[in-house]
């Protein structure tokens, strides 16, 4: 048997625990609150244009590791100034400190800042990799685009997470990502088309999606496919026939949507043979892109309604049912 009172000062020394672990959650978490409405405060007065020449060092920081704004960056250029030397050998250890380092000497206008970033993103592990593509993409500057598309091409931080920050940059950077497009790495150039989808009126995309139309890896021609479905363009249409009977499904199922976005209208006929496609997102897109082609679409599809293959004759009738639901002229229907 356990005696009693061993048993009491277990209870009293748990409920101790508690209560300390308790009164240190809610403590952190009332920082937490504080800080946020100081940091609110803060951005309010150096949004009516304050000065933060008088500002005590803890308070700068609270402002300059805030969200990214003009007054964040005011009060990162004023730290940089009275605590540069010391956020640079901040930003060169490995520590909870690094990332506010590299955040306050990057907001603050500091020259070593992208060459501190490369080499945290380069020696850091991924939460610090992270810190860094996050503190790159607030930056508009050459600089900054030209370290998220060496971290895209490295692959060392998810593509995916890069491309992301990548996007609003697309148009601005057009020649780079051209050159990507004829990267080594199938999966560099397949992010590099995608992110060219947004600058897909340029007369050079239209032409290197052509090219990879025919590229090795599926991936890249399913991209090239996307890439002149957004392009709007005509003089693509040998392309897209050659990527309508392409032997990747997914590249076929690209291939017929963007058939339908450019209305090539001289391709009904090949994308209504998809109806009869293996592949039921093959199939899914056929009917799509048909019913964006417009009367040559429902023509096409007419022609499907006695095929032999069950899948395309059950297509096609959804395609015509579309269009009379859409209220489509009832003689083209029948």
């Amino acid at each position: 048997m356990i005696p009693t009172a061993v048993i009491l000062g277990a209870t009293l020394a748990l409920f101790v625990l508690w209560l300390a672990l308790a009164a240190w959650v809610i403590g952190s978490r009332l920082r937490h609150d504080a800080n946020i409405r100081l940091r609110r405060r803060d951005a309010r007065w150096l949004a009516r244009g304050g000065d933060v020449r008088d500002w005590s060092r803890r308070r700068l920081r609270r402002a300059a590791d805030g969200a990214h704004s003009e007054g964040a960056a005011d009060a990162a250029r004023e730290l940089v100034r009275r605590s540069g030397p010391r956020l640079l050998r901040q930003a060169k250890r490995s520590s909870q400190r690094r990332a506010h380092a590299l955040r306050v000497l990057t907001r603050g206008g500091s020259r070593q800042a992208f060459d501190l970033l490369r080499d945290a993103y380069e020696d850091g592990a991924s939460e610090v990799r992270a810190a860094v593509v996050a503190i790159t993409a607030e930056q508009i500057a050459p600089a900054a685009d030209d370290l998220l598309l060496e971290i895209l091409v490295s692959g060392d931080h998810p593509r995916s997470r890069t491309a992301t920050e990548l996007t609003p940059r697309a148009r601005g950077i057009v020649p780079k990502l051209l050159t990507l497009s004829a990267d080594d790495d199938p999966e560099v150039r397949y992010w590099a088309l995608m992110l060219l989808r947004d600058a897909a009126d340029d007369e050079r995309v239209k032409r290197a999606a052509v090219e990879a139309s025919i590229d090795s890896s599926g991936t890249v021609r399913a991209a090239a496919a996307r890439v002149l479905g957004a392009s709007g363009a005509a003089g693509v249409e040998h392309a897209l026939h050659s990527l309508l009977a392409d032997d990747v499904f997914f590249v076929r199922s690209h291939a017929a949507r963007a058939v339908g976005e450019i209305r090539a209208q001289p391709l009904a006929d090949d994308v209504a043979a998809l109806l009869a496609d293996t592949s039921w997102w093959v199939r899914a897109a056929a009917k799509e892109s048909l019913f964006m082609l417009g009367e040559c679409g429902l023509h096409a599809a007419m022609q499907m309604l006695d095929n032999a293959d069950g899948f395309a004759r059950d297509s096609a009738r959804e395609v015509v049912s579309s269009f009379r639901r859409e209220t489509r002229p009832l003689e083209l229907v029948g």
